[in-house]
């Protein structure tokens, strides 16, 4: 099939329109794309009409052959009947079926099902997006100008016009919607029947899933979606004005034949209220004369035939006359109507209307409003009321498919419409309806009144829930009729109707504006009764707080029961428990009324909270310390949360104190005669509110809730976190002070058995989550920066923070409490639970439900436990222990030293969050990625993962927990499905589809990181069958198959573009980079690099990389940045960059390690082609030639230096700060500032200076912010520019390496050969020349490179005259290059800025070889004369420089030097220029160097002993110089002027007997101890030689000395008294005669040495002629 498959250009298509619909048009494509375009159209005919199953198709397939979309196929038997079978299920053409068939191949390896299964659903997905596309569609049309672009909204306009509107024959979009809705419903009934059947087969074979069961309930509940999807469509439709009444007729008889109240009831509503309001109201397309032949059909005498759902026929006949009364009036509007007795007409529809309210047309309104908006956290008092006025209508079944957030809207639209209609054009029923409600009332109390009042309002209440700008309508014109309405509502209201109406006014008080308004309403005191009496008639705050303190008193008063405990008076009695039900949730909606509004207005807040005449929370505390039922008291603490909204620091603290008196009992009222009982101690209150909070979840859900919002530092509190959100002193007065109580009472909920064991499992994850969320905050205020710094910094910490002192913020802070919490077996267990949850149950889940975000919560405790413990550990737990005696008992059952224990022993810990990863929810998969990352990168698991039995080795845990259920390949699929899911180009990097792509990849490479050469998850994620040591790959599995995981990152670096229309962007260039760094780790582990070498070879990625390479040039923007700028490092461009460096870096090494491979296995075309594609030729697919950079192109990341400012700046107020505190080392080792602890520095410091006393000016101020930004933009500058710095660094080293490799594997011979070489040394030398003295570090890299190049050119053959011009040109370049690399090494050399060891040792290697190339048939010949004076230019500079380093610097440099020195001497002897051994001579040098020999038979015993080759090369070289020296008569003299002889002697070298000098051990000793002696000797010999007579005596002294030596060797020398070296066979005897053989070597040349000196002394004749006078001397 094509490469974009039918669903993936309906995906694109709609994507771009929830791109416009968020206002993001600009990277919208789909509506230019003709095949998007193309695709649509046709699958949305296909929606409308299935192509019909036929037999000409059946035997098409049938024959083995078919023909999809133009291309033909060969087909099989097992495709053919996979084919059928989806043309049978479906009910659609045969050939249809095939192309489903083809497009979902590659889906089996995603979802791990059959391709029957995966063809089905993507035929649902097909047709659930197409369907939502249109929603969109008509989303956006009803844009205004506020809200999109008008050109765009033009747009889409057209685009309906053409395409989605335009009739077909005698079908408009209205009538293909009902046959489309008609057919899914069909569909459904068939479904239905296969399930019962199902469940049937199922009771009859134990219990056993039948095959496809799975399946059948995802098409059903796809079906549910694409009919909800209908119906707004439907309804959008009707709203264009296309349809008839003709079609409003044919939805009436439909609800008429409608039986049953289900979800599909619901879905046709909207489309009920779209007909009513077009065909209906005086503003929609209808007119009088339809309007009242619908009347006269929907609202027939009651003789007529009754609908089965009789609320139903009820409910439509009320929203009609709600709309149809309105064109009554307005005279104007009835024309020319004759004959009509309007007034009766107008008495039948008021008849009519209360019939239908009487038949439960509001009940069944309600029921549809509610039902549809039903939340897991909806508000008491309102479900309260719901369910005390809904009585005539049953339940909706709870459905897996619940109701989307889009169908809610229209619903909400639909049913205000209604609200405003009925509100303006039956007021008369209005009143009438209250009227008889209060007659209701005043006959009989206990006569059950009619409620249709309250109904309407609660309508009202759910119709605006969420929605504050649609309820703007009620506040912005006070004289509208919804102003009107609302205020005739609060007036003389009984009990059930100031429970809805105050339940309307927080639905209608959803902003600031809005609930602002509520509170302006509620302020005013009502207007003159009558001309004498002025009384408040209408709901204000006076009554509310009337109302209040009469039940808070009525409460109070009643005789306590036997007291247990004094903060509170017990528990209701079953009587007052019973009683006056509609008090209670007046009661509720007050208290929920005062809650909406002061977490909304803050002008609202402050009065609540500042009242002179009220103490709103003094009644608060009185209610919640009487017997009032759990959901009041539940209700009371919500208002007290409400009242913390954007609380204030001393908000925050008064009402902690409120809170301790309330738990001291200090708001029980005792009635007199009644003795207030003995205070209980603080254990005993906190057991019995924990008992209360466990039995009654919704009081215990409140009262946390209440606590978390009181342990959340206020919007004024600092960003430094430094302050304590309580009174340092709370609880002192009966207990240790602080909060650790309250932490105890919450986290025990959470682990409390009667929690974990409930009944109701919905408030039990209420109660946790709630448990979770408070544990959460009270991890994340605590600011752990401040105990490093006090203790690493001098900023007085004590006087900046706003606690007392830090002790006093470490000790009383809840964070520690929470902390030895976290170490409990219960807690951990209950966090487990709450993880550990059925996956089905969590992919069809909400994203805000309890399970969900229970899960969410659970798994961010533990990543901050994780996060923070080293701090507690380390830091906190010992100053807390310190100060036991100011703290509860420590928490029972810490059974974990760390909370890694913990973790590691629970494996399905792992499985769990890993399969969380792929069902949905981009927040959960992001915080499971996390831990997962987190866990298998943490030593202290992944050793108790991997630990051995005895002696053997066991297989990783976690790989076993995976591999138990097969969750491993399901995991791994849907971590594939989401890396292959397409970008939202619109929302770039803020998507969650991208950020969860970005988390996978941060998994993977940690735990690859953490553990590259042993198995792990991410290994078996990736695709790789895992053992105890090795991997193996199943040749039938998915990496085989190349549908694994790893293929899918593959694919994702080599697919995913580098950059836009912006230039280079960092999101895409992120990506690749984090996908390239784990195929880093793959192919350098010896573990995996088999497989990831073999692979990655397979699918020519060394090719596609040097492909899609981008060369860096000057104009290229990086986030459409000028790199040239001098800000550029502040952007986001520099970040970019770095990401874009790292990239290469690694491409290059692959390269460089591919192509040596290459190499080494001797596969000559393929490493052609690589050094084809190296110098910029590839061929393409179809042998086209293909430019892409060459290796050189790629030498581009190179920046100048100075390309950026980045000066200090000048400060004043924080003149002397030091920020050494912020230095770290990020992950690639470079040294950085930590930006946000410096922020944090500055906070304290600016808080120290306040402190102090020092008063600051509003100008000051101002200064102080410019001076901070600066100083932080400074840091971010100096990072960026390090961290460019240290990447291109790394990438040089990488591309230095590749060249290296391909100077070493290269084929070329001759020209081409010195061609090659001669470009690489082309390229880098003006860097190296640039870099040299300024940056060591790079000059260091390139400079190696240089080196392998001169050593690597022939510098020895005399070029042939018969060359031709090209080849003698060439020849003249390299001499000129090569006296280029010459003056650069020699300037760097002389000016000293190589400072690294080895850095130097280049220079001198590549000044040594050339200097030693100059031989004289060589093509260096002629640069001899500019060669020596550019050493004489650098003269005494240069030679201090190498004798520096050849007397102090490491082994390395100093034998480097030496050897360089004996080169230099030798061509100023070849070039006749005594100057060179003059400045050599003149200083210091030969004395250290002569000085040097006292110790030279020691060293020379100790290098030998230890086989240092290194000291071993430098003393060679040292006696090399030094003979080069003594071979010249000014080195001879400098020489013996520094008393060679006599430093000689006093090492004691010739003094020493051979044989008993070497180590019996080493055989090879005697011969080294040889050759020292033999070098020596020649040194000795050349000096006096060359010094001539007058050192004569010298030397025959010396020889007199060591006659015996001169003596024995000449024997030896002669074969006279030789020892034969040991003998044995093989091996041994061939050693034996090496050893032997350098022995007599060495000998010989000492030898000749002794008589080299025996003959310049004449010590012979003077030894003869003054023998018998030595011989006589004592």
């Amino acid at each position: 099939m094509a490469e974009v498959t039918t669903l993936d250009a309906l995906q694109s298509f709609h994507r771009d329109l929830v791109a416009i619909r968020e206002g993001r048009p600009e990277n919208v494509e789909s509506f230019d794309n003709p095949l998007v375009q193309r695709v649509f159209k046709r699958e949305l005919d296909r929606l409308w009409q299935r192509p019909a199953r036929e037999e000409k198709s059946r035997q098409h397939l049938k024959s083995g052959k078919i023909t999809v979309d133009g291309d033909e196929y060969s087909v099989n038997d097992e495709f053919q009947q996979i084919a059928l079978n989806l043309a049978d299920e479906t009910e659609i053409n045969e050939i249809e079926a095939s192309r489903y068939v083809l497009e979902s191949e590659e889906d089996t390896a995603i979802l791990g099902r059959p391709l029957l299964e995966c063809a089905i659903i993507r035929f649902h997905q097909q047709r659930k997006y197409v369907l939502d596309s249109l929603r969109l569609l008509f989303e956006i049309d009803g844009f205004d100008a506020e809200e999109a672009d008008e050109n765009v909204v033009n747009v889409i306009q057209a685009y309906i016009a053409e395409n989605v509107m335009k009739r077909s024959g005698q079908n408009t979009l209205i009538s293909r919607c009902m046959s489309a809705m008609q057919d899914v419903r069909s569909w459904l009934a068939r479904i239905g029947d296969k399930m019962t059947a199902a469940a049937v087969l199922m009771s009859g074979s134990g219990g056993n899933m039948p095959d496809g069961l799975e399946t059948l309930e995802f098409s059903r509940v796809s079906l549910i979606q694409q009919h909800e999807l209908l119906s707004i469509v439907l309804s959008n439709a009707i709203e264009q004005k296309d349809g008839h009444a003709s079609d409003f007729q044919n939805l009436l008889q439909l609800l008429r034949r409608t039986e049953k109240y289900d979800i599909l009831l619901a879905h046709l509503y909207p489309v009920l209220g779209s007909y009513i309001a077009t065909f209906g109201s005086t503003e929609g397309a209808g007119d009088l004369a339809v309007a009242r032949e619908l009347d006269d059909f929907i609202c027939r005498p009651k003789d007529d035939t009754p609908w089965p759902l009789t609320n139903l026929q009820a409910a439509v006949r009320t929203w009609w006359l709600a709309e149809y009364s309105g064109w009554y009036l307005d005279d104007a509007l009835l024309g020319s109507l004759q004959g009509v007795d309007l007034d009766a007409e107008d008495r039948q529809r008021s008849k009519t209307f209360f019939d239908a309210l009487k038949d439960g047309a509001f009940d069944f309104m309600l029921s549809i409003v509610a039902d549809v908006n039903i939340s897991e956290r909806q508000d008491p008092s309102r479900a309260a009321l719901f369910r005390w006025l809904v009585r005539k209508t049953p339940p909706l079944a709870q459905e897996s498919a619940p109701f989307s957030d889009s169908f809610k809207r229209c619903l909400a639209i639909r049913m205000e419409v209604f609200v405003d209609a009925f509100i303006s054009n039956l007021p008369d029923v209005l009143r009438r309806l209250r009227i008889e409600e209060d007659e209701q009332r005043q006959l009989s109390q206990a006569y059950e009144q009619d409620a249709d009042l309250e109904r309407f309002l609660l309508i009202i209440a759910f119709a605006y829930e969420d929605r504050p700008d649609a309820a703007t309508n009620f506040w912005s014109d006070p004289d509208s009729n919804l102003a009107g309405f609302m205020h005739w509502a609060s007036r003389r209201a009984s009990t059930p109707l100031v429970t809805a109406f105050c339940n309307m006014l927080q639905s209608i008080s959803g902003n600031d504006t809005c609930a602002t308004a509520a509170h302006d309403f509620l302020l005013d005191e009502g207007h003159h009764a009558s001309g004498k009496m002025r009384r408040s008639l209408s709901l204000t705050w006076h009554q509310i707080f009337k109302e209040l303190s009469f039940f808070a008193n009525k409460t109070r008063d009643m005789p306590p029961a036997a007291q247990t405990t004094l903060y509170r008076s017990g528990r209701p009695i079953a009587d007052q428990a019973e009683a006056e039900p509609e008090s209670e949730m007046m009661l509720q909606a007050y208290l929920g009324l005062i809650a909406k509004l002061s977490s909304q207005s803050e002008t609202a807040r402050q009065l609540l909270l500042k009242e002179p005449n009220y103490n709103l929370v003094e009644v608060c505390f009185q209610l919640a310390s009487s017997p009032i039922l759990p959901h009041i008291r539940g209700s009371v603490f919500t208002t007290l949360r409400g009242l913390l909204t954007h609380k204030s620091q001393e908000e925050g603290q008064i009402m902690w104190t409120c809170l301790e008196n309330w738990m001291s009992g200090g708001y029980v009222v005792f009635p007199a005669g009644h003795h207030r009982p003995p205070l209980n101690a603080p254990e005993d209150i906190q057991q019995k509110i924990g008992d209360e909070l466990c039995s009654t979840p919704e009081e215990g859900i409140a009262f946390i809730q209440f606590l978390m919002a009181l342990v959340t530092p206020s919007e004024e509190s600092s960003h430094l976190n430094d302050s304590l959100p309580f009174p340092e002193t709370l609880g002192s007065a009966f207990r240790m002070p602080g909060i650790e109580l309250y932490v105890d009472l919450v986290l025990g909920t959470l682990s409390s058995a009667k929690v974990n064991e409930a009944t109701d499992v919905h408030q039990a994850r209420l109660l946790r989550l709630s448990c979770l969320e408070f544990a959460l905050v009270c991890l994340t205020t605590f600011n752990e920066d401040l105990i490093i710094l006090a203790n690493e910094t001098n900023i007085q910490l004590d006087a900046a923070i706003g606690a007392t002192d830090l002790a006093t913020y470490v000790r009383l802070h809840p964070f520690a409490r929470v902390m030895e919490w976290m170490f409990n077996d219960k807690t951990i267990a209950a966090l487990f639970k709450i993880i550990h949850v059925e996956p089905t149950e969590v992919g069809s889940a909400p994203p805000d439900s309890p399970v969900i975000l229970g899960i969410l919560r659970a798994v961010e405790v533990v990543l901050k436990v994780l996060d923070l413990q080293p701090t507690y550990l380390d830091l906190v737990r010992p100053l807390v222990k310190l100060q036991s005696s100011h703290r509860r008992p420590p928490v029972a059952n810490a059974a974990y030293a760390s909370f890694e224990d913990g973790l590691a022993g629970h494996l399905s810990l792992v499985v769990d969050i890993g399969n969380y990863c792929g069902i949905g929810h981009p927040d959960l998969a992001l915080a499971c990625l996390k831990l997962l990352e987190r866990m298998s990168s943490a030593p202290k698991i992944t050793s108790a993962w991997t630990l051995t039995s005895g002696r053997q080795t066991q297989r990783n845990r976690a790989i076993i927990a995976m591999e138990a259920n097969g969750d491993d390949e399901a995991i791994a699929r849907s971590l594939t499905s989401e890396l292959t899911a397409p970008f939202d180009f619109g929302r770039e990097a803020d998507s969650p589809n991208y950020m969860i792509k970005v988390y996978i990849l941060d998994f993977l490479f940690s735990c690859l990181a953490a553990m590259p050469n042993r198995p792990t998850i991410a290994h078996l994620l990736l695709g790789f069958q895992c053992g105890v040591e090795n991997l193996n790959v199943d040749p039938n599995g998915a990496f085989a198959n190349r549908t694994s995981l790893f293929h899918s990152l593959l694919r994702l670096l080599l697919e995913t573009p580098a950059g836009d229309a912006q230039g280079m962007r960092q999101w895409l260039i992120t990506l690749k980079f984090k996908s390239m760094r784990i195929l880093r780790v793959l192919w350098s582990s010896p573990l995996t690099a088999p497989f990831a070498i073999d692979e990655l070879r397979d699918n020519e990625v060394l090719f596609h990389l040097l492909l899609r390479d981008v060369v860096i040039q000057p104009a290229l923007p990086w986030e459409g940045e000028d790199i040239n700028q001098p800000q550029f490092p502040l952007t986001g461009g520099a970040a970019t960059l770095i990401d874009f460096l790292a990239l290469r870096g690694m491409a290059l090494e692959y390269i460089a390690m591919e192509l040596c491979s290459i190499s080494q296995s001797r596969l000559p075309s393929v490493k052609r082609r690589i050094f084809e594609a190296l110098n910029g030729r590839l061929v393409g697919d179809n042998n086209e030639p293909i430019v892409i950079p060459t290796v050189f192109d790629l030498y581009d990341f190179l920046l100048p230096d100075g390309l950026w400012e980045n000066p200090e700046p000048r400060l004043q107020f924080y003149t002397g700060l030091d920020l050494s505190i912020c230095i770290e080392m990020d992950v690639d080792g470079v040294q950085i500032f930590n930006v946000e602890r410096a922020k944090e520095i500055l906070l304290l410091k600016r808080s120290e200076k306040r402190h102090d006393g020092v008063v600051l000016t509003a100008q000051d101020f101002s200064a102080i912010e410019q001076e901070e930004a600066m100083i932080l933009e400074h840091l971010i500058s100096s990072n960026r520019q390090n961290q460019i710095a240290s990447r291109s660094l790394r990438v040089l080293k990488a591309w230095t390496s590749l060249l290296l490799v391909m100077v070493e594997s290269n084929d070329f011979k001759g020209t081409t050969r010195t061609s090659f070489l001669l470009q690489t040394l082309q390229a880098i030398l003006p860097a190296l020349e640039l870099y040299a003295c300024d940056r060591p570090a790079e000059a260091a890299e390139l400079a190696g490179l240089g080196r392998v190049l001169l050593f690597k050119l022939d510098l020895a053959s005399k070029p042939s005259s018969s060359l031709d011009k090209e080849s003698q040109s060439i020849g003249s370049l390299v001499s000129e290059k090569l006296y280029q690399l010459f003056q650069i090494s020699l300037q760097a050399i002389g000016k000293g800025t190589a400072t690294r060891p080895e850095s130097r040792a280049i220079y001198y290697a590549i000044c040594y070889r050339y200097l030693t190339g100059m031989v004289d048939d060589g093509p260096l010949m002629s640069a001899r004369p500019k060669t020596l004076s550019a050493i004489q230019t650098y003269g005494e500079r240069l030679i201090d420089a190498i004798c520096e380093d050849a007397l102090r610097g490491e082994v390395e440099s100093r034998t480097a030097a030496l050897i360089l020195f004996n080169a230099l001497i030798t061509f100023s002897r070849q070039e006749k220029s005594p100057r060179l051994l003059e400045m050599i001579s003149e200083g210091n040098f030969v004395g250290v160097l002569v000085d040097s020999l006292r110790d030279i038979l020691r060293e020379w015993s100790e290098i030998i002993q230890s086989g240092d080759e290194a000291g071993e090369t430098l003393m060679a070289a040292k006696l090399a110089l030094l003979l080069q020296l003594a071979q010249t008569r000014t080195g001879a003299t400098a020489i013996l002027h520094a008393n060679l002889l006599r430093h000689v002697e006093m090492s004691g070298l010739f003094s020493a007997d051979p044989e008993l000098q070497a180590d019996p051990a080493k055989p090879h000793a005697l011969a080294k101890h040889y050759e020292l002696l033999a070098k020596m000797a020649h040194i000795i010999a050349a000096a006096i030689v060359c010094r001539g007579a007058s050192y004569t005596g010298q030397g025959q002294k010396f020889l007199t000395d060591h006659r015996m030596l001169v003596a024995h060797t000449l024997k030896r020398s002669a074969g006279i008294g030789a020892v034969e070296a040991g003998g044995g066979g093989g091996g041994n005897s061939h050693r034996a005669g090496a050893q032997s053989g350098a022995l007599e070597h060495w000998v010989e040349e000492l030898a000749e040495g002794f008589m080299l000196l025996i003959t310049a002394t004449g010590f012979l004749e003077v030894s003869v002629s003054f023998g018998p006078e030595i011989q006589k001397s004592p």
